[in-house]
């Protein structure tokens, strides 16, 4: 092959790529058009699959359904390479104990928290400050961040443009990135917006994530109904446990599981009485049966001393309401998912 007829080959080459990254451009912009009655609050924060991977067994690399919109369709993770398997066990403890902090659920072994976990490791390798530059394709640390266009930001990758409503102060920081992406994955129900989940590059790192969710013994206790969690009214004897939304970042929703009793602090859950439709409430910690709440494996939470289930009276989502025991059925009123 001569000189010319090389160059002349290395132009067409070049001239294609610039059209499929324009034809690819423009198929963004129309995605993100398509759905112009979205609630900003509902704009998916779309972040990068691994580079050595490529798209799953479909092929895609992030068909939204209706009413959710990418924030990027780059697909390529955060630090662009494979984790190490202890790079990513390390990763995955951090991003197990965050995503436990947001509100996802326990619910299965491969359930939504350690898929969360697991997207998370993929995005971002579990590093809070880390950043991927859209227009530069370029990854760097905050503070400060130096890219001219849009940018992906902390654990789960939240994009600054979809999510203007999320500021780089909450964006780097562990905890108020877990509450967002929690948010954005409407509490816990779809992982569609993360491109590692839709070309199926969070599969590398599932196993970690188990791992490190099956370590964990602090979290929250999501229940059936989406987006509740159980939380206490105060810290003090007799004090009712309550209902409250995921993720709207109280320490009152933070329990710690200790052989079968649920625990903050010195006190326990307990019920009230062993009459049927008991209020659950804090008692001092001593090991006795009202105290003792048996996880069976379908999500309910079984106490020992009433034989008696937890329960969200009437599947409420309104803050505050007080939780009872009542009779154990799978309905999702009594389902709650201990971490």
């Amino acid at each position: 092959m001569t000189t010319r007829t090389f160059r002349t080959m290395l132009r067409c080459v070049c001239a294609a790529a610039v059209a499929v990254v324009i034809a690819w451009a423009g198929f963004a912009a129309t995605a993100s058009s398509q759905h112009p009655g979205v609630a900003p609050g509902h704009r998916a924060a779309l972040a990068r699959a691994g580079g050595q991977h490529g798209p799953g067994p479909s092929g895609r690399t992030g068909h939204l359904p209706p009413g959710m919109r990418p924030a990027s369709v780059n697909p390529r993770g955060a630090l662009g390479r494979i984790l190490t398997r202890a790079q990513a066990s390390a990763a995955a403890q951090t991003c197990a104990r965050f995503a436990t902090a947001a509100g996802w659920a326990n619910n299965a072994q491969n359930g939504s928290l350690v898929v969360a976990s697991a997207i998370c490791v993929a995005e971002s390798g579990g590093r809070a400050t880390v950043y991927y530059c859209n227009t530069s394709g370029q990854d760097g640390y905050y503070p400060p961040v130096s890219c001219s266009g849009a940018y992906d930001r902390g654990l789960w990758q939240i994009d600054n443009q979809a999510w203007t409503s999320i500021s780089d102060a909450c964006a780097f920081r562990s905890l108020c990135n877990a509450y967002g992406a929690y948010m954005i994955s409407r509490q816990g129900q779809s992982f569609t917006p993360w491109a590692t989940y839709t070309s199926g590059i969070y599969n590398n790192y599932l196993a970690d994530a188990q791992a490190a969710v099956g370590s964990l013994r602090v979290g929250t206790i999501p229940s059936g109904v989406p987006g509740v969690c159980l939380s206490r009214v105060k810290y003090a004897q007799g004090a009712d446990a309550v209902t409250a939304a995921c993720g709207s970042g109280t320490r009152r929703q933070q329990w710690g599981i200790s052989g079968q009793t649920i625990r903050d602090g010195t006190y326990c859950l307990a019920t009230a009485s062993a009459a049927s439709n008991a209020s659950v409430v804090l008692s001092t910690c001593n090991g006795s049966s009202p105290q003792q709440w048996a996880a069976q494996g379908n999500g309910e939470l079984r106490n020992a001393g009433s034989g008696r289930c937890l329960v969200d009276p009437g599947a409420s989502t309104t803050v505050g309401t007080p939780v009872d025991v009542g009779s154990c059925t799978t309905a999702v009123s009594r389902l709650w998912w201990v971490p």
